[in-house]
């Protein structure tokens, strides 16, 4: 079965019909990751490689190595444009070709892929989120079961002792 996610109001029915598809029979609790897993392996291949990239790329750009390895760049190539070269270096028009990259390449290739990353853990969050919601439902009704029982012997209790003490009045 293969999932799309769309539009917000059918990723939810889609991450609870995913959490009813991949719940293991008989059990009342479900463990989100198995049911993530278990949509990755029904994805294409190379579905899952453009995922595991999205993650990555998301995850390297957010780290400090990243901010740090920026930063050199953009001082190393200030440094080597102005004091180095006095503006006359491999950008004929001072920080133009940086700026070009800087806003147009990378803006274009990160902020898709991390829509992607986003997205890809908002579909996470909503499995675990419905896979929590049905495994408390589940909970919550057998523990109403187990209530009734126990009031049902706690009314047996109460006529089965109240019955000698009748007696003994009569």
């Amino acid at each position: 079965m293969a999932y799309r996610w769309g539009h917000r109001s059918d990723s939810q029915k889609l991450a609870a019909e995913a959490v009813r598809h991949h719940r293991p029979p008989g059990h009342p609790v479900v463990h989100p990751q198995l049911v993530i897993e278990a949509i990755e392996r029904e994805r294409s291949q190379t579905g899952r490689f453009d995922s595991w990239l999205a993650d990555h790329i998301v995850g390297l750009a957010g780290t400090m190595f990243f901010f740090h390895t920026l930063w050199l760049v953009i001082g190393g190539w200030a440094i080597w444009q102005s004091a180095v070269q006095h503006n006359k270096g491999f950008d004929p028009f001072p920080y133009a070709f940086l700026f070009f990259v800087l806003g147009g390449i990378m803006q274009s290739l990160f902020v898709p892929t991390m829509l992607t990353a986003s997205n890809r853990s908002s579909e996470r969050d909503r499995i675990k989120d419905e896979a929590d919601h049905q495994a408390l439902t589940s909970l919550y009704e057998m523990n109403e079961e187990q209530l009734q029982i126990l009031r049902e012997l706690a009314a047996e209790l109460l006529v089965a002792k109240a019955g000698p003490a009748a007696k003994d009045g009569a």
